[in-house]
Order: structure tokens, then sequence, then C-alpha cells
């Protein structure tokens, strides 16, 4: 199943990294293909437990991981490229780069694995960063709080 990620900046968009197996926030909706941020969907949403097989964008190519700690993302891409993008006060604003993207909606394909209604929120942003470093291959990254 191909679903689209699409960054609504603000710390709004779920981290999305090749390989994670997790629970995702999805619209209600079955016919809205989204991965669900409070700006562009209503508050109605379900979780559904995902892995994430791939990630591209028509511009950046295949992607490794986009991860939305803080008030700057940071994207990986598979040619170990990795790109800071301003998330607050210049939403989309590349740091690093000379590239100019208008359009920040990512193809994400992935295999539903569970769904449920009532999860325990009982993970921590450190356990998070833990994994998700371990799934880019980073030993340090300036979003990890450890």
């Amino acid at each position: 199943m191909i679903l689209k990620w699409t960054a609504a900046w603000y710390e709004l968009d779920q981290t999305i990294i090749v390989g994670d197996k997790d629970w995702f926030y999805l619209p209600s909706d079955e016919n809205n293909h989204f991965f669900f941020n409070e700006l562009y969907q209503s508050n109605s949403f379900i979780r559904k437990k995902l892995e994430i097989e791939r990630i591209t964008h028509p511009v950046l190519g295949n992607v490794k991981g986009i991860v939305t700690i803080g008030l700057d993302y940071t994207i990986y891409l598979t040619d170990g490229t990795m790109l800071e993008i301003n998330a607050e006060e210049n939403p989309g604003q590349i740091y690093n780069s000379s590239l100019a993207i208008d359009d920040w909606t990512f193809d994400v394909e992935v295999r539903i694995l569970d769904e449920a209604y009532d999860i325990p929120e009982d993970r921590t942003l450190q356990d998070a960063g833990r994994r998700y470093k371990a799934l880019l291959g980073l030993t340090d990254a300036s979003w990890a709080k450890e």
C-alpha cells in the first residue's frame, strides 16, 4: 500500500524511517491515503501498526528517513546525504543545500501489520530516538534526546 506523507511543519508530522515497525496515525477515512497530521486533516484518526518499506520523493529520490523532532526536520537520503530543513520560521527552507523543493509530499510504501483503536502510550521520545538512530545507522544525532 502506498501512503502520502506531506509536511505540515511545526512538529505536526510523524517521523518515518524505512524499516520501522510502529504504530502510526492515519485519517479515519479509509479513502484518505495520507499519514495523519493536524493541519491537513480533521481530528478523526485511527492507529495502524505499519512497516515502512520504502520512501520516495520526485526530486530527492529514495529516502531512508524523515525525522520530525524539534524545530528542524532532518531528511536522510539513501545515498548518504543528510538535509536539514527549517520547520518553524521558514518552513521548507533547506539549510545545507541549494536545492529548492516546492512540494514536500513523499510516497511511502507500507505494509499493514495490525490495527487498533487503543494503543498504550508507554513509549518515550528517548526510546524512539534510540530506535531511529539504529534504523538510520547513526551513533549521534542532534534531534536525539538522551
